[in-house]
């Protein structure tokens, strides 16, 4: 299929923006994209004449106008996967009493969809609906990059790079792509500190009737509660919960209506060690 190239770098200008990057002026456009100055000013001044992007003409800013806006509230309309699959991310935490995401690909970055928080006192609760996200590192964004054709793998790693987080964080190119691999045969993502330290997080893949990826659906916790010895077990509970929501997706309807309501816990609390209140940042 051919692309225009130009509609496609008005795409990328668009994709730029999410909930940590509202405002940016054409240099920084350009310098994210790798355009000439020029070319991105044609770009940008045409995403202003309709109106997807606005100026702020005192601080030469640019950022998304009413066009996107309008665009996002029929997106949203029609856009149902959040609503669907939150009553089974919740069964899902108070099964493993840890933070539940729903993420999606969005250009050559992950970006959040949905998140039922833990109730647990001690929980990883800094993912917001509408974050971006690195696709290479942490279980909820590899196990999207994994099920995306190999032929992307190259554009994600040349557009975004691969950013060392922690020690663990895997930069090599011929390693993440190898790594990629095992995580599509083996079905699921486990990630061990690779973003922020003493987090762990197992993420799965929601597939379409044809095998093409949906969404990924993870978990994210302590490292203390997720210990390496119990990942097969938490991994078939994510899956089966993906499972679940692919089966609704297909059948085109929600959960049974009894199921919409958050089940009554049942699970004690446990591992409590740090301080009430303290929370980890986002995985």
């Amino acid at each position: 299929m051919v692309i225009s190239q130009s509609l496609a770098h008005g795409l990328d200008v668009l994709f730029l923006y999410d909930t940590n990057v509202t405002l940016l002026t054409v240099a920084e456009i350009s310098k994210r994209l790798g355009l000439s100055q020029s070319k991105t000013y044609r770009l940008v001044r045409t995403l202003v004449q309709y109106r997807l992007l606005q100026e702020k003409r005192k601080t030469a800013q640019y950022g998304l106008g009413l066009g996107a806006y309008r665009l996002g509230l029929l997106a949203q309309q029609n856009f149902n996967l959040p609503e669907i699959a939150r009553p089974v991310m919740k069964e899902l935490s108070l099964l493993t009493r840890e933070t539940v995401v729903l993420t999606a690909v969005n250009g050559t970055k992950g970006i959040v969809l949905e998140r039922v928080e833990s109730e647990e006192p001690i929980r990883y609760s800094l993912f917001q609906p509408g974050a971006s996200l690195p696709l290479h590192c942490g279980a909820s964004s590899k196990i999207l990059m994994a099920f995306l054709p190999e032929k992307e793998w190259d554009r994600i790693i040349e557009r975004e790079g691969l950013r060392r987080y922690t020690s663990h964080t895997i930069t090599e190119p011929e390693k993440l792509k190898n790594h990629l691999r095992e995580i599509r045969e083996r079905g699921y993502a486990f990630s061990d500190q690779e973003v922020d330290r003493d987090v762990r997080a197992i993420g799965v893949p929601i597939l379409n009737g044809k095998g093409e990826l949906i969404a990924g659906l993870s978990i994210t916790g302590p490292a203390y509660r997720l210990p390496k010895s119990k990942m097969k077990t938490y991994a078939k509970w994510v899956v089966e919960a993906a499972e679940k929501i692919s089966s609704y997706l297909k059948e085109g309807s929600g959960p049974p209506r009894e199921s919409r309501e958050a089940p009554n816990k049942t699970i004690n609390s446990a591992g409590k060690t740090l301080k009430k209140g303290q929370t980890r940042r986002k995985h």
